[in-house]
C-alpha cells in the first residue's frame, strides 16, 4: 500500500473536482476517505461551526465517505478525531477547487486552503488543489483540463510523501492555469489584495465574495515577480510550498520587541491598581 488520504474540499461533495481527484489518487495506490460538505461553502476560510450533521455517503473509488452539514474545516477536524477512528492519514488534501486559490487573500479566506491548514494545525501534512477558471467549467475543454489537473495533483501527492519527509514544509498549495500548462513553476504566494466588492441590486446589500469578471489577468492584478499569481496568469502550474510551523517565529517582529516592551512599561501603574 502507498498510504492513505483523506479528501475534502469546499465545493461540496458533488463537486467534479473532488470526484477526479479521488478518482486519480485510488488509480494511483492510495486508500482514500472523503469527508467533505454536502453543499457549497466556498471562503468559509479555517472558520468552524458550533454543530455539524454527519452521513455516510456514497462515493465512488472511496473506502469510506462522510458528508457534513458544515464546512472543510469541520470535515477535517471530525474525520481524523472521530470517523476515521485508528486510521493516520498520511496526507489530507483539498480541492480540486473550481477557482483559483492564490495570493494572500485567498490564502486566509479559501476554505480549500482551510481545510488543509486545519489538518496541518492537527499534525497532517497537506495539499491544496485548485483550477483557476472563474464562474465555473463552461466547456468541455475546462472539464478535460480539470481532469489532468486531477491526475497531476495525485502525482504530486506522490512525490509529496518524500517531500514533506526531507523538507521542512507542511502544506503545498497548487493552483492549474485555466489553459493547457506549459510547465510547473515552485513560487511563493504573492502579497495580493484582489477581493471585489459592489452593490447588490438590493437596497444596502453589497457584495463581497466572488469576481466582477471572467478574466484572470483582470481578477488577479499585479502579483509578485515569479510568484502563484503572475507563474498561473503566464499559463504555469504553480506548486506554493509553505511551512506552517515557521509562522510563530516569522509574524513575530522579534526586532521591535525591546522598544515595544520598554513603551508598555508607561502603563505599569495602571497594573498595580
Amino acid at each position: 500500500m502507498i498510504g492513505s488520504v483523506m479528501v475534502t474540499n469546499d465545493d461540496g461533495i458533488e463537486s467534479p473536482g473532488i470526484k477526479y481527484l479521488i478518482e486519480e489518487l485510488s488509480k494511483k495506490g492510495f486508500d482514500v476517505y472523503v469527508v467533505a460538505p454536502k453543499n457549497q461553502v466556498s471562503g468559509a476560510g479555517k472558520s468552524h461551526s458550533f454543530n455539524v450533521k454527519v452521513e455516510k455517503c456514497d462515493v465512488k473509488y472511496a473506502k469510506k465517505s462522510w458528508c457534513v452539514d458544515g464546512k472543510p474545516a469541520d470535515a477535517v477536524a471530525i474525520g481524523i478525531k472521530y470517523l476515521l477512528n485508528d486510521i493516520k492519514p498520511d496526507l489530507i488534501l483539498s480541492g480540486i477547487n473550481i477557482g483559483p486559490n492564490m495570493g494572500l487573500m485567498d490564502f486566509f479566506t479559501s476554505g480549500t486552503i482551510g481545510g488543509t491548514l486545519e489538518g496541518v494545525l492537527l499534525g497532517y501534512k497537506g495539499i491544496a488543489s485548485s483550477f483557476a477558471v472563474l464562474r465555473g467549467i463552461k466547456n468541455q475543454e475546462q472539464d478535460n483540463l480539470l481532469r489532468k489537473a486531477a491526475k497531476i495533483t495525485a502525482e504530486i501527492s506522490l512525490l509529496s510523501l518524500e517531500i514533506f519527509k526531507d523538507e521542512q514544509i507542511d502544506l503545498i498549495n497548487i493552483n492549474f492555469p485555466s489553459v493547457n500548462p506549459l510547465g510547473i513553476k515552485v513560487t511563493k504566494i504573492s502579497w495580493l489584495s484582489n477581493i471585489d466588492v459592489k452593490i447588490d441590486s438590493s437596497e444596502n446589500v453589497y457584495q463581497v465574495m466572488g469576481w466582477k469578471t471572467e478574466k484572470l489577468d483582470e481578477a488577479y492584478v499585479g502579483g509578485d515577480e515569479d510568484s502563484d499569481v503572475v507563474m498561473v496568469k503566464k499559463g504555469y502550474i504553480s506548486v506554493s510550498p509553505l511551512c506552517i510551523k515557521c509562522i510563530p517565529d516569522k509574524i513575530s517582529y522579534t526586532k521591535a520587541f525591546a522598544k515595544i516592551e520598554s513603551k508598555l512599561s508607561r502603563i505599569e501603574e495602571v497594573l498595580q491598581n
